[in-house]
């Protein structure tokens, strides 16, 4: 169960990034919400880089940037794992949502940081925004990621107790 869905995750989270560009970004708490769902029924350590791994060799095959678009993918995976497991929110039943979404939150931080360090600062790629820009991107990008991990932590707790996937 646990590959078949961390399959299913990886495949939705790159349709959601194909559709995300042409929808200017709204689709960000759709991202968050199943990124968070695929993790948290996993629930074990290297799952969100896996998601995230498979997730990116996808999307970079139909990125104009192409390869470049893999560190993304994995910088977000690796700190969501790294967050969850050190605010112990793997293994944990139920699943605490106010840890989990900053575990998200961080992760979507993390991973604009890292984008707007290699994307606009190293390699030019993207031309210099205003900075009052970058901070309101960064803002918006985190708290709904913040809102779609809450809502998925909800989620992941109700099916969980009406499933019996947990005690």
């Amino acid at each position: 169960m646990k590959s078949s869905m961390v399959a299913l995750t990886s495949a939705l989270l790159f349709m959601i990034s194909i559709v995300n560009p042409h929808v200017y970004h709204a689709a960000q708490i759709l991202f968050a919400v199943a990124f968070t769902v695929g993790a948290l029924i996993v629930d074990s350590f290297g799952c969100a880089t896996l998601i995230a791994l498979i997730g990116g060799l996808l999307h970079s095959t139909t990125s104009i940037i192409g390869p470049l678009v893999l560190p993304l993918w994995l910088v977000r995976g690796a700190t969501a794992d790294a967050l969850l497991k050190a605010l112990g929110v793997y293994g944990s039943r139920p699943h605490p949502a106010l840890r989990a979404a900053i575990a998200m939150a961080a992760s979507s931080l993390a991973t604009g940081a890292f984008q707007y360090a290699v994307m606009v600062r190293a390699l030019g790629l993207i031309p210099e925004p205003p900075l009052l820009l970058v901070l309101a991107i960064f803002a918006l990008a985190s708290s709904s990621t913040f809102v779609g991990a809450l809502i998925a932590v909800k989620v992941v707790n109700r099916l969980g107790r009406a499933l019996r996937w947990y005690t």
